[in-house]
């Protein structure tokens, strides 16, 4: 039961940040609540509480799949919002516009609006509602196809800003996440995403949590591991008819469905896709609707029903034809392609394969760095195999054409040269896809300070070390080294020659371990040292060794004489640890270095 709030709780930070998230739980009773709340606060023309209430009232329509509804609210609280010329509703206002706007497909609005929210946040001097702001922009740019600016921004902000605040930290690792995956990169996508689940689940409401059910879902479908996001996708689909989001619900059955029609079960893709489309025209959710009308096309072409199909392709036309989606008319092409080769017409199939890889060139251009995926997932060998198959067919179907007449012999070889250039088109930006994964892998997993590799890599390092020791029976250490007075040296010297005394350790880090060991920044001074079957006696070897090469020459900004000491925590693994055990160990008898007067190596067993 949602007791009456007061007049001035919707304007405390503290207290709109929590029933938004306890919106996401009951969105059918926050409904009700802020219809009493605006009623009250219209009659007593208390404007910026009441331009307040519409914010949150718009975020219960959108957990409840009402977008007509969140729609009217929108417009009514921003006109309120105006007249008590209030920054934060405005922005949370505008935020929640923009993702309207973005599940329409309706992209140059959805960045205006976004505009105008980190403008309103920035007026406001929340800092946590610019965090926000700023992820949304990132998401939009993502939407629009401009990942490496998506990406710069969150790097940006994950240097630069910090929040407590679990939504916000939710949006950024679930937004990065989607980022390396549209780029390839599964398992730092999934890891994000994961992160962004557990936060959810211990912090946020129901809602939020059928969210990152479903972008998990699809982080292990873009990794081929169904049975994972089959899971996770009926996860998110039980939330979200706990909460009655039939949206939600939606989403959720598309998504099931288009692993229905990859096992070749049709019908019961058929039937979830049936359940689905209508939640998609009522929200206006036009791209979902359009792919929907694309994934039937696959199932009725599996069934061989070729008119229904056809039907189906005209209709996903025509919603298509209403948005300015490269990749949907893309697709779009591919199906037409796949229906025209069950007719046998290997002419207009060709043809719009064409056009698809025509498109394609036009996706590789407007999304600069999204490369990977669209590859990946829908050309690399695939395609190749495809124009094979297709000119084979065309070159039979001429062969038979040439007894009748010799003039089929011209466009033959006209349909040959340009599969032929199709082909060539598809190798080059399988090439350069590949070039684009493979920077993107490498950036994802480096310090940019020290080129070593950072927390998530050496954190990765270690819990597949732990995996490897346990199946090879060999012993694992872990060490982790924190430099002494640190501080001292920026306050005094600068941050510049701080930056230069991490650099050095790098370097000498890098050659005072063996191939076989590893080491990585684990943030601000503080760094991990993994080994294998070394001794208690390698490990002082090992100390002394890396503070004799850090001194062994000066670094530019400190005295010649200035002595740079670190103290190191060091520990053998157990079979049962995991890395958070063992890094806690290593992590605890780095405090007893510290505390014993620094400069100095403490083991423990």
């Amino acid at each position: 039961m949602i007791t009456l709030l007061a007049v001035t709780s919707l304007v405390s930070a503290q207290e709109w940040q929590q029933q938004r998230i306890d919106a996401s739980s009951n969105p059918d009773a926050w409904i009700k609540k802020t219809s009493e709340l605006i009623k009250q606060y219209d009659n007593q023309r208390q404007y910026e509480e009441l331009a307040m209430a519409y914010a949150l009232q718009v975020e219960a329509y959108r957990y409840s799949g009402h977008e007509s509804k969140a729609h009217a609210a929108i417009d009514e609280g921003l006109r309120f919002a105006e007249l008590a010329d209030s920054k934060t509703a405005k922005t949370l206002l505008r935020i929640n516009q923009t993702w309207y706007f973005l599940q329409r497909g309706q992209l140059r609005q959805a960045n205006t609006s976004v505009i105008y929210a980190r403008e309103n946040a920035k007026a406001s001097g929340n800092s946590d509602l610019q965090i926000e702001a700023d992820i949304l922009h990132a998401q939009v740019m993502q939407n629009t196809g401009d990942i490496a600016h998506a990406l710069q921004t969150l790097e940006q902000l994950n240097r630069n800003a910090y929040t407590a605040h679990p939504r916000l930290q939710v949006e950024f690792h679930a937004l990065i996440g989607s980022i390396y995956l549209d780029v390839g990169a599964n398992d730092i996508g999934l890891e994000h995403i994961q992160n962004a689940l557990d936060i959810s689940r211990e912090h946020l409401g129901q809602w939020d949590v059928s969210v990152l059910e479903y972008n998990l879902a699809t982080a292990y479908q873009a990794a081929e591991n169904d049975e994972k996001a089959r899971q996770h996708f009926e996860t998110a689909l039980e939330i979200s008819k706990a909460i009655n989001d039939d949206l939600g619900v939606a989403y959720a059955l598309f998504q099931m469905a288009s692993i229905d029609i990859k096992n070749e079960n049709y019908q019961r893709a058929l039937e979830r896709l049936n359940r689905a489309m209508p939640q998609f025209k009522s929200a206006g959710a036009h791209p979902m609707e359009a792919q929907s009308r694309l994934a039937m096309v696959s199932a009725y072409l599996g069934t061989n029903e070729l008119e229904t199909a056809f039907a189906q392709l005209e209709a996903a036309s025509s919603v298509i034809n209403t948005l300015a989606d490269n990749q949907l008319y893309q697709t779009l092409n591919e199906r037409w392609s796949e229906y025209y080769q069950s007719k046998e017409n290997y002419k207009a199939a060709l043809e719009r394969y064409k056009t698809s890889v025509n498109y394609m060139q036009k996706v590789q251009e407007q999304t600069q760095d999204k490369q990977v995926q669209e590859i990946m997932v829908r050309l690399e060998i695939k395609e190749q195999e495809t124009t094979n198959e297709l000119l084979k067919k065309e070159n039979q179907l001429q062969q038979l054409e040439l007894q009748e007449q010799q003039t089929s012999y011209y466009l033959l070889v006209w349909i040959i040269i340009s599969g032929l250039l199709v082909v060539i088109i598809v190798s080059a930006f399988l090439y350069q896809q590949w070039r684009a994964r493979k920077n993107f892998a490498e950036l994802a997993l480096k310090d940019d300070l020290t080129n070593a590799p950072n927390r998530r890599a050496i954190v990765r390092i270690c819990k597949k070390g732990l995996e490897q020791a346990r199946e090879q029976q060999r012993q694992l250490a872990l060490a982790v080294v924190d430099f002494d007075y640190f501080k001292a040296i920026n306050d005094q010297f600068g941050h510049d020659v701080g930056d230069r005394v991490l650099q050095r350790f790098a370097e000498v880090a890098k050659l005072s371990l063996r191939d076989q060991d590893n080491f990585g920044r684990l943030g601000g001074e503080e760094w991990l040292l993994v080994f294998f079957d070394v001794s208690k006696e390698d490990a002082k070897n090992i100390f002394e060794r890396i503070t004799k090469e850090m001194n062994s020459k000066p670094i530019s900004g400190l005295p010649e004489d200035y002595r740079i000491t670190f103290s190191m925590g060091f520990t053998n693994a157990h079979p049962e640890d995991s890395f958070d055990s063992l890094y806690k160990r290593a992590d605890d008898v780095l405090f007893e270095a510290k505390d014993k007067g620094r400069e100095r190596l403490v083991i423990t067993d």
